[in-house]
């Protein structure tokens, strides 16, 4: 460490239980941070500010104008373009000696293995149900430590999993019912909320990081009350299982449009609110089941394997794909949803 790092990270070094030898830790440590949006966003932005020196960015979205009040990296100028990579500019101005990776991707079952694997822990900021799994997953099978996030409205929850323990999969076996899983454009988020929920997973990485955290743990914040509470993780594993499909889990809106003048078209699934589909709907054979209605009506869904489900920007539809799957009914949806249709196929 040189005189001009030790007075950036002096108040840090200041302290008895972490000192250069801890400051030095955290800039030999390597981070995977998966999502780049309102949690993301101030977990790098923390990270690189505390001296974490290797960081892995991935995340296949571009910013869009509704980002910019809860996703702190990105401006106006920037609507367009890859997250990462702008990411990735502002960081390296806040720590120019960091080593930041970028992976503007999907992290899915056939990389996650190769990308988790090159880092000390992972980071899960994402929004997405699949995503949340499979990182689970993957990181209690090669015991890599995984740090959690996700927010809900006024609900938050963060959680440190380490080796030996239950990870996520412990706490919520199978995916959540359909009906309560719904985006932020949708149930609405404070922006100072999402900030939060975000430094909350940050300091639990840099006390991972400085070998302060002995055990798993997990915790429930509340933006009305103000309050953080601590539960226990318990120690159970729970194995996911593969189903046979016709269709791969995410596909494309040229994907689905070839299958859909193809000889064996799949069944569509708007899982949008009425007025939604009002607006807008994707002109083929398909059904109409919203969000707050999909569980009750299970029994309606065929069971052919050839359907895909779909909605405003692809997370609610993925959401409820997973559900289907934990049902043992084998489903597709349409990534980035009828946004991503009307701008790869129009109407």
């Amino acid at each position: 460490m040189n005189d001009k790092e030790r007075t950036i990270y002096s108040r840090q070094i200041t302290l008895p239980e972490v000192g250069e030898a801890g400051q030095e830790e955290l800039q030999e440590h390597g981070v995977l941070i998966v999502g780049m949006g309102g949690l993301g966003c101030p977990v790098a932005h923390y990270l690189i500010s505390s001296g974490i020196g290797y960081l892995t960015i991935m995340d296949p979205d571009k910013v869009e104008l509704s980002n910019l009040s809860r996703q702190p990296l990105y401006s106006e100028k920037d609507v367009g373009k890859h997250k990462v990579k702008v990411a990735k500019e502002v960081l390296s101005k806040i720590n120019p000696n960091a080593v930041i990776n970028e992976l503007p991707g999907v992290l899915n079952n056939e990389n996650a293995l190769t990308i988790i694997s090159s880092h000390d822990f992972v980071i899960d900021c994402t929004d997405n149900v699949d995503t949340r799994y499979i990182l689970s997953d993957i990181c209690q099978a090669i015991e890599t430590p995984l740090i959690h996030g996700g927010i809900r409205a006024h609900e938050g929850n963060t959680g440190v999993f380490l080796p030996g323990s239950g990870y996520y999969r412990a706490l919520y076996p199978k995916p959540p019912s359909p009906e309560s899983v719904v985006d932020c454009s949708t149930t609405g988020v404070l922006s100072s909320f999402v900030g939060w929920v975000g430094m909350h997973q940050a300091m639990l990485a840099v006390q991972l990081a400085l070998g302060w955290i002995k055990e798993s743990s997990f915790y429930f914040l509340d933006s009305r009350e103000g309050t953080i509470r601590q539960v226990e993780v318990p120690d159970l594993v729970i194995e996911a299982k593969e189903l046979p499909k016709k269709l791969p889990d995410h596909m494309s809106a040229s994907e689905l449009k070839e299958r859909l003048d193809s000889n064996n078209p799949p069944i569509l699934i708007d899982v949008r609110g009425a007025a939604e589909r009002e607006e807008v709907k994707i002109e083929a054979t398909d059904m109409h089941i919203p969000m707050d209605v999909f569980a009750q009506r299970v029994d309606n869904i065929p069971r052919t394997g050839n359907i895909v489900l779909y909605c405003h920007l692809g997370i609610r539809s993925n959401a409820a794909r997973a559900w289907l799957e934990s049902q043992e009914i084998p489903a597709s949806h349409l990534q980035g949803g009828i946004e991503s249709w009307l701008f790869e196929v129009g109407m």
